[in-house]
């Protein structure tokens, strides 16, 4: 059996997120020692009230790996996840979706299956739909646009909207808040990257 390439996958794994005790000393950890890079770094507003540090070692991904404060432990989490669990240790699976027609038909059958937390969100460099498994663990499925504006961004997501509308609104705000084409933060992302892992040989 051919594996298909990852261009024509409908769904793959595309990061992960942790909560932590210590975020100082995981950042250092995972920066110094592992020799990841950070892409972005930035803050949450109440409810959240959470810091996230972005990490990658593929210009290709704005992060592989995103780093929450605030890890606490407790019982298994229920209501909307609104852009991950916070608090959690594992903070969320993100599944990569190759277009937005798929998103939608994802929706349509997480409603069906009885999700019914779904909460679609436009970051700007990318447009998500958050729900949670059935053990209460949270999902994102993340299909990329072809912009990038620093991060954490998050503002509603009308998935009934047509694509052109979609990209009209998401070029709108991240023009609004600064933006490059995703190529050429790709391009300087890269040359981060190969600096950060030089330092591991």
């Amino acid at each position: 059996m051919t594996t298909p390439a990852p261009s024509v996958r409908k769904l793959s794994l595309s990061h992960m997120g942790i909560c932590c005790f210590d975020l100082p000393k995981m950042h250092a950890f995972y920066t110094a020692v592992l020799g990841m890079t950070q892409s972005d770094r930035g803050t949450l507003p109440a409810p959240m009230d959470a810091e996230l540090i972005f990490l990658t070692t593929d210009p290709g991904e704005h992060h592989q790996l995103v780093l929450v404060s605030g890890r606490n432990e407790g019982a298994i989490q229920d209501g909307p996840a609104l852009g991950g669990s916070f608090g959690s240790a594992i903070f969320q699976l993100s599944f990569r979706i190759d277009s937005l027609a798929t998103l939608r038909r994802l929706r349509d059958r997480l409603t069906a299956a009885g999700c019914t937390y779904l909460i679609p969100v436009n970051h700007g460099n990318s447009w998500s739909l958050y729900t949670r498994d059935p053990e209460g663990n949270a999902l994102e499925f993340v299909v990329d646009t072809p912009w990038y504006t620093a991060q954490p961004c998050g503002e509603p997501l009308n998935l009934d909207a047509d694509d052109a509308e979609i990209l009209r609104t998401t070029e709108a705000l991240c023009a609004d808040r600064g933006c490059e084409p995703v190529d050429a933060w790709r391009d300087r992302l890269a040359r981060k990257i190969a600096s950060d892992q030089a330092r591991l040989a």
